[in-house]
Protein backbone atom coordinates (compact mmCIF):
# COMPACT_ATOMS: atom_id res chain seq x y z
CA UNK A 1 0.00 0.00 0.00
CA UNK A 2 2.62 2.36 1.16
CA UNK A 3 4.68 2.23 -2.18
CA UNK A 4 1.20 2.58 -4.40
CA UNK A 5 0.68 5.52 -2.46
CA UNK A 6 4.58 6.76 -3.41
CA UNK A 7 3.85 5.92 -7.03
CA UNK A 8 0.86 7.86 -7.03
CA UNK A 9 2.36 10.71 -5.39
CA UNK A 10 5.13 10.82 -7.80
CA UNK A 11 2.82 10.42 -11.05
CA UNK A 12 0.67 13.27 -9.73
CA UNK A 13 3.87 15.42 -9.15
CA UNK A 14 5.36 14.57 -12.76
CA UNK A 15 1.72 16.00 -13.93
CA UNK A 16 2.20 19.12 -12.31
CA UNK A 17 5.65 20.02 -13.58
CA UNK A 18 4.82 21.47 -16.72
CA UNK A 19 2.54 24.37 -14.76
CA UNK A 20 5.46 24.51 -12.43
CA UNK A 21 7.78 25.37 -15.44
CA UNK A 22 4.82 27.33 -16.87
CA UNK A 23 4.91 29.67 -14.04
CA UNK A 24 8.55 29.91 -13.43
CA UNK A 25 9.02 31.27 -17.28
CA UNK A 26 6.09 33.17 -16.90
CA UNK A 27 7.69 34.67 -13.76
CA UNK A 28 10.99 35.45 -15.45
CA UNK A 29 10.03 36.98 -18.24
CA UNK A 30 7.93 39.55 -16.48
CA UNK A 31 10.57 40.25 -14.57
CA UNK A 32 12.98 40.56 -18.10
CA UNK A 33 10.13 43.20 -19.33
CA UNK A 34 10.14 45.06 -15.90
CA UNK A 35 14.06 45.67 -16.06
CA UNK A 36 14.32 46.57 -19.35
CA UNK A 37 14.05 50.11 -20.94
CA UNK A 38 10.50 51.15 -21.57
CA UNK A 39 10.31 52.33 -25.58
CA UNK A 40 6.94 54.02 -24.81
CA UNK A 41 8.27 56.17 -21.80
CA UNK A 42 9.88 59.58 -21.82
CA UNK A 43 13.44 59.23 -23.05
CA UNK A 44 16.56 60.73 -21.09
CA UNK A 45 18.05 63.83 -22.35
CA UNK A 46 21.37 63.22 -23.23
CA UNK A 47 23.55 65.30 -20.90
CA UNK A 48 25.91 67.61 -23.49
CA UNK A 49 29.37 67.36 -22.36
CA UNK A 50 31.00 70.60 -21.05
CA UNK A 51 34.47 69.80 -22.59
CA UNK A 52 34.92 70.96 -26.33
CA UNK A 53 34.46 68.68 -28.78
CA UNK A 54 36.69 70.48 -31.07
CA UNK A 55 39.60 73.23 -30.75
CA UNK A 56 41.44 74.53 -33.65
CA UNK A 57 44.74 76.86 -33.33
CA UNK A 58 45.08 80.17 -35.55
CA UNK A 59 41.67 79.67 -36.56
CA UNK A 60 39.76 81.91 -39.06
CA UNK A 61 35.92 82.50 -39.63
CA UNK A 62 34.35 84.46 -42.50
CA UNK A 63 31.22 85.58 -42.46
CA UNK A 64 29.43 86.82 -46.41
CA UNK A 65 26.07 88.66 -46.46
CA UNK A 66 23.28 87.60 -48.46
CA UNK A 67 24.97 88.99 -51.60
CA UNK A 68 27.99 86.76 -50.99
CA UNK A 69 30.36 89.41 -50.45
CA UNK A 70 33.15 89.47 -47.05
CA UNK A 71 31.47 90.94 -44.17
CA UNK A 72 33.16 89.88 -41.35
CA UNK A 73 36.69 88.25 -40.27
CA UNK A 74 37.03 86.64 -37.05
CA UNK A 75 41.39 85.42 -36.01
CA UNK A 76 42.14 83.64 -32.69
CA UNK A 77 44.76 81.98 -31.69
CA UNK A 78 43.05 78.90 -30.58
CA UNK A 79 38.94 78.77 -31.31
CA UNK A 80 37.31 75.64 -28.92
CA UNK A 81 33.39 74.77 -29.86
CA UNK A 82 31.48 73.47 -26.71
CA UNK A 83 28.00 71.96 -27.86
CA UNK A 84 26.58 72.16 -24.01
CA UNK A 85 26.08 76.42 -25.67
CA UNK A 86 26.76 75.85 -28.90
CA UNK A 87 29.55 79.04 -28.77
CA UNK A 88 32.92 79.23 -30.02
CA UNK A 89 35.21 80.28 -27.12
CA UNK A 90 38.43 82.35 -29.04
CA UNK A 91 42.08 83.41 -27.35
CA UNK A 92 43.73 86.42 -28.57
CA UNK A 93 40.49 87.60 -30.33
CA UNK A 94 40.65 90.37 -33.79
CA UNK A 95 37.66 90.95 -35.50
CA UNK A 96 37.48 93.06 -38.71
CA UNK A 97 34.49 93.73 -40.18
CA UNK A 98 32.18 95.81 -42.49
CA UNK A 99 28.98 96.74 -43.55
CA UNK A 100 26.98 96.81 -46.75
CA UNK A 101 27.26 100.96 -46.14
CA UNK A 102 31.41 101.18 -45.58
CA UNK A 103 31.02 100.99 -41.93
CA UNK A 104 33.81 98.86 -40.29
CA UNK A 105 34.32 97.78 -36.69
CA UNK A 106 37.43 96.19 -35.88
CA UNK A 107 38.36 94.40 -32.38
CA UNK A 108 40.65 92.74 -30.44
CA UNK A 109 40.77 90.89 -26.88
CA UNK A 110 42.77 88.47 -24.57
CA UNK A 111 39.69 86.37 -24.91
CA UNK A 112 36.23 86.32 -26.46
CA UNK A 113 33.22 84.06 -27.06
CA UNK A 114 31.14 84.05 -30.12
CA UNK A 115 27.48 82.57 -31.02
CA UNK A 116 27.23 79.81 -33.63
CA UNK A 117 26.88 82.25 -36.27
CA UNK A 118 29.72 84.81 -34.86
CA UNK A 119 27.32 87.58 -34.69
CA UNK A 120 27.32 88.54 -30.91
CA UNK A 121 30.49 88.80 -29.71
CA UNK A 122 31.65 88.91 -25.87
CA UNK A 123 35.26 90.73 -25.83
CA UNK A 124 37.10 89.90 -22.18
CA UNK A 125 40.29 91.29 -21.44
CA UNK A 126 42.38 94.20 -22.50
CA UNK A 127 39.11 94.40 -24.86
CA UNK A 128 39.59 97.42 -27.30
CA UNK A 129 37.11 98.20 -30.09
CA UNK A 130 37.76 100.83 -33.00
CA UNK A 131 34.41 102.17 -35.04
CA UNK A 132 34.66 102.96 -38.58
CA UNK A 133 32.54 105.47 -40.08
CA UNK A 134 31.79 105.54 -43.82
CA UNK A 135 33.49 107.98 -45.87
CA UNK A 136 30.13 109.72 -46.39
CA UNK A 137 29.00 109.45 -43.00
CA UNK A 138 32.04 112.26 -41.99
CA UNK A 139 31.03 114.47 -38.95
CA UNK A 140 27.39 112.90 -38.47
CA UNK A 141 27.05 112.76 -34.70
CA UNK A 142 30.17 110.80 -33.00
CA UNK A 143 31.47 110.65 -36.58
CA UNK A 144 34.00 113.15 -36.88
CA UNK A 145 36.74 110.22 -36.89
CA UNK A 146 37.50 106.90 -35.81
CA UNK A 147 35.61 106.06 -31.84
CA UNK A 148 37.97 104.01 -30.14
CA UNK A 149 36.42 101.86 -27.60
CA UNK A 150 38.67 100.41 -24.75
CA UNK A 151 37.49 98.16 -20.96
CA UNK A 152 38.00 94.87 -20.08
CA UNK A 153 34.32 93.86 -21.13
CA UNK A 154 33.18 94.88 -24.03
CA UNK A 155 30.21 93.56 -26.26
CA UNK A 156 29.27 93.64 -30.08
CA UNK A 157 25.78 92.65 -32.06
CA UNK A 158 26.76 92.23 -35.51
CA UNK A 159 23.23 92.40 -36.08
CA UNK A 160 22.12 95.69 -34.62
CA UNK A 161 25.58 96.82 -34.80
CA UNK A 162 25.62 98.15 -31.39
CA UNK A 163 28.60 97.87 -28.93
CA UNK A 164 27.97 97.96 -25.22
CA UNK A 165 29.23 97.32 -21.48
CA UNK A 166 27.91 97.11 -18.33
CA UNK A 167 31.49 97.55 -16.72
CA UNK A 168 33.44 100.83 -17.18
CA UNK A 169 34.63 102.18 -20.23
CA UNK A 170 36.87 104.82 -22.33
CA UNK A 171 35.18 106.58 -25.06
CA UNK A 172 38.00 108.68 -27.59
CA UNK A 173 37.68 110.36 -30.61
CA UNK A 174 39.62 112.84 -31.99
CA UNK A 175 40.89 114.72 -28.98
CA UNK A 176 37.80 114.09 -27.07
CA UNK A 177 38.00 111.52 -24.24
CA UNK A 178 34.60 110.41 -21.79
CA UNK A 179 34.72 107.33 -19.58
CA UNK A 180 31.66 105.81 -17.91
CA UNK A 181 30.44 103.32 -15.59
CA UNK A 182 28.25 101.70 -18.79
CA UNK A 183 28.23 102.68 -22.47
CA UNK A 184 25.49 101.86 -25.38
CA UNK A 185 27.11 102.74 -28.72
CA UNK A 186 24.82 102.28 -31.94
CA UNK A 187 27.32 102.47 -35.17
CA UNK A 188 24.46 103.22 -37.67
CA UNK A 189 23.63 106.38 -35.75
CA UNK A 190 27.07 107.28 -34.36
CA UNK A 191 25.47 108.16 -31.07
CA UNK A 192 26.72 106.58 -27.80
CA UNK A 193 25.14 106.89 -24.21
CA UNK A 194 26.88 106.35 -21.37
CA UNK A 195 25.42 105.50 -18.09
CA UNK A 196 26.70 105.96 -14.14
CA UNK A 197 29.36 108.41 -13.21
CA UNK A 198 30.77 109.57 -16.17
CA UNK A 199 33.79 112.03 -16.83
CA UNK A 200 35.88 113.52 -19.36
CA UNK A 201 36.22 116.34 -21.86
CA UNK A 202 34.35 116.83 -24.86
CA UNK A 203 35.62 118.71 -28.09
CA UNK A 204 33.60 119.06 -30.57
CA UNK A 205 34.74 118.46 -34.27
Amino acid sequence: MRSQRWWLLLERGQALLPLIAAAGLAGFTWWLVESSPHDGGPSRAAVASSAPDYELRKARVARVDAQGRLSAVLDGQAMRHYTDTDRLQIDQLVLSARDEKGQGLHAVANEGEANRNAEVLTLRGGARVIALPAASDQGVGLRGGPVRFAGEGLRIDMRTRVVSSTEPVRLTQNHSQIEGQSITYNDRTGVAELGGRVHGHYVSP
